[in-house]
């Protein structure tokens, strides 16, 4: 009798180690690293925070470069990325203080790998545990509507795990970001602004970039290329009067291969392409 309760005791325990090391499967709340918030290291401490080779990003439509333009909907990307894993999980939260939500969080129709999920007084989006098993990343989509007039600074706040959801040995990565977005206070949002014809090719490009667009009268232009988390990386054009059909080519064989956004400002509108530096 006694061999066989300690026989019992032994698997309760083994099962316990084994779960506690198991992505979540319904994502779990106040875990993005905000304020008093912990992060996935509390469950998954086999590295420490950030240590791994893998990443977290940040992306919008329309971009938020220049702050966001209150009552605007957006679609917000998490995308969480480590090589060689193929489990994916994520928390974010959009907040104006430590318990105040900045906007709301709605999802994509369909949305099968994200839901929204309560964290206190703090609307959290998370993954469902449906669809976020791919490999070397996954990207989460949903949507954020700005608050209105008045709210002040928004930050993001996001953590992201890759895990190897075996259960019972190290190999789980947990990574932290956070994006602090002043209130666009002008009105206004990026624009297709296909009345001057903005292109860029080729695309995806290696070493030259062409940029084509039209001006019918003398215009204030500042051009900026941007990475996928929001940085400026490159001054590409600044000229305060400049007119006619600009055909422009641009070295970008220094830059790190990714995903960049070039973003075409024209007197009071504003332009963006999506580019892929291979």
């Amino acid at each position: 009798m006694k061999k066989k309760i300690t026989l019992t005791l032994l698997a309760v325990v083994a099962v316990a180690a084994m779960s506690f090391d198991i992505l979540s499967s319904g994502g779990k709340a106040g875990k993005t690293g905000a304020y008093t918030e912990g992060n996935c290291t509390s469950c998954h401490s086999d590295y420490a925070v950030n240590s791994g080779t893998g990443s977290i990003a940040i992306t919008a439509s329309p971009l938020l470069t220049n702050g966001y333009v209150p009552g605007t909907k957006y679609t917000i990307t998490v995308t969480v990325s480590q090589t060689g894993l193929s489990l994916f999980g994520f928390d974010f939260e959009a907040l104006t203080n430590a318990t105040t939500n900045g906007g709301t969080i709605s999802l994509l129709s369909p949305s099968t790998d994200v839901k929204t999920l309560a964290s206190s007084t703090r609307l959290d989006a998370v993954q469902t545990g449906t669809g976020n098993n791919t490999a070397n990343s996954h990207a989460f989509s949903f949507y954020w509507t700005a608050p209105a007039t008045g709210s002040g600074t928004v930050t993001f706040y996001t953590a992201g795990l890759a895990a190897n959801g075996d259960g019972d040995t190290p190999g789980d990565y947990c990574y932290t970001t956070s994006l602090a977005l002043s209130e666009n206070t002008s009105g206004i949002a990026e624009s297709a602004a296909s009345n001057f014809n903005f292109s860029v090719s080729p695309n995806p490009a290696s070493s030259n970039l062409n940029v084509k667009f039209n001006l019918n009268q003398a215009s204030t232009v500042d051009m900026n290329m941007f990475d996928i988390t929001g940085k400026k990386v490159a001054n590409l054009i600044s000229d305060k009067s400049i007119n006619g059909n600009i055909n422009k080519s641009f070295n970008i064989s220094t830059y790190q291969k990714g995903v960049y956004f070039i973003e075409l400002k024209i007197n009071d509108k504003t332009s963006v392409q999506k580019i892929v530096i291979k």
